[in-house]
């Protein structure tokens, strides 16, 4: 008989339970009392406190962006919940509510409303600048809210519009160029495009791209000519031309130099004046092969270039040899740097190309597979497009990689490429 009794309690204790679960479960929470709204590029940030409900497990925002039903949750621990993606400055009414655990139902509206600041698409295109280039279309933009932004540019023709580039850039700014366009009046078209689906008003540029070619290859090697340059190998059958051989994909298709001469530099000669717009540089990558190749080996992963349009032959040998210190090169000998005045340094004499440097993926968490496909398709460096006509190229390796780690100069002045290929406009004056 107690056994009974004591059997109908505990049945009796569980159905309360229950009942007073289920109650709970259907209670409403407590709504957003105090909050503060600020307005940003494209959106608010809704700040708030949360209501002193233990039941309460988020907040939530909803609203209608672009004809479509949206929300945004923040957890209980947040004290603010931000909502973006509006092309407007037209005002935007959202219903905030605390959401309770176990059945999630939510409290009663609160109310609110803000005008954005304008759009982060807006902004950037209103940023846009477009300019003729080589063989392409140059565009400059800033993206001050760093948003993710599609640049998709068009071109019109005979009536119909047909999509030539797309590019995706978060950046804060940005700089690209769209290639691949003929020497002849063109209409651009370019729109931004968030990841909202907001797409900017279209940017309009009619231009006609310079002329590019690739500078023909092969070319002549002018190490002997000039003091520092390293004249040494690692094999007779690795020598200077395999830059220039337009073979890359293994080992007997690169340059290696040997420790040898004090001096990392080599100069050739591309037998016609050219006015620069990008060079392209492989490293040594088998094909198929590991990506760690790229940053490994002694390969060349930052260099810089001066350019001569006609050589200065009283500045050759048996003159003053200083004329051709490089800092690297002064380091090796021990000897000073000279004057950096006309007629006492090439550095001065000569046109200045740049200084680059082959983009670490494997420090931006890229797979092997993404490594090797961007090496195998060469890093690719746009020239200034300020630097005048040349002929005569002196190319420094600055840092080479040798077991995955960066040195600068390249370790025991041991470095490899792969190719290099240089475009421009050959049809510059040759004299």
């Amino acid at each position: 008989m107690k056994s009974l009794v004591k059997c109908l309690i505990l049945v009796v204790y569980i159905c309360l339970l229950h009942a007073c679960n289920n109650e709970n479960e259907g209670t409403k929470p407590e709504s957003i009392a105090e909050y503060g709204v600020t307005p940003i590029h494209g959106g608010a940030i809704i700040t708030y406190s949360i209501p002193n409900d233990p039941d309460i497990l988020y907040v939530m925002a909803e609203f209608e962006r672009n004809g479509k039903a949206c929300n945004e949750r923040a957890s209980v621990y947040e004290k603010s919940l931000t909502i973006e993606g509006f092309n407007t400055t037209n005002p935007v009414s959202v219903a905030l509510y605390t959401v309770s655990r176990g059945s999630e139902i939510k409290s009663n509206p609160k109310t609110l409303e803000f005008t954005p600041l304008e759009s982060p698409v807006s902004l950037a295109q209103k940023s846009v600048r477009l300019y003729e280039g080589f063989g392409s279309l140059y565009v400059i933009w800033d993206n001050e809210t760093k948003t993710d932004l599609t640049l998709r540019l068009m071109v019109r023709s005979e009536g119909k519009t047909e999509e030539r580039g797309i590019l995706f850039s978060s950046s804060e700014s940005g700089r690209h160029y769209f290639r691949g366009f003929d020497n002849v009046e063109t209409h651009f078209l370019l729109t931004l495009e968030d990841r909202w689906g907001n797409v900017s008003d279209t940017v309009r540029f009619t231009g006609t791209p310079m002329f590019e070619t690739e500078v023909e290859k092969p070319w002549t090697d002018m190490r002997s000519y000039f003091p520092y340059d390293n004249t040494t190998r690692i094999a007779s059958d690795r020598d200077l031309p395999k830059i220039w051989d337009n073979a890359y994909s293994d080992r007997t298709n690169c340059y290696f130099t040997a420790s040898g001469s004090a001096g990392s530099s080599f100069s050739f000669d591309f037998r016609q004046v050219v006015k620069l717009s990008r060079v392209v540089l492989w490293t040594y990558h088998p094909i198929g092969g590991g990506s760690n190749y790229v940053y490994d080996w002694c390969a060349v992963v930052e260099f810089e270039m001066w350019g001569t349009k006609a050589l200065d032959v009283s500045k050759l040998p048996p003159a003053d040899d200083k004329y051709w210190l490089h800092p690297f090169s002064a380091a090796q000998t021990g000897q000073d740097l000279p004057a950096q005045t006309p007629g006492q340094s090439f550095m001065v004499d000569w046109v200045y190309l740049g200084r680059y440097t082959v983009p670490r993926l494997d420090m931006e968490g890229a797979s092997q597979t993404e490594i090797s496909t961007a090496a195998s398709a060469g890093w690719q460096f746009d020239i200034p497009p300020d630097c005048d006509p040349v002929r005569i190229i002196r190319f420094f390796p600055v840092a080479g990689m040798l077991d995955g780690l960066w040195a600068s100069p390249p370790n025991g002045n041991y470095w490899n490429i792969g190719e290099l290929s240089f475009f421009g406009d050959n049809t510059v004056p040759q004299e």
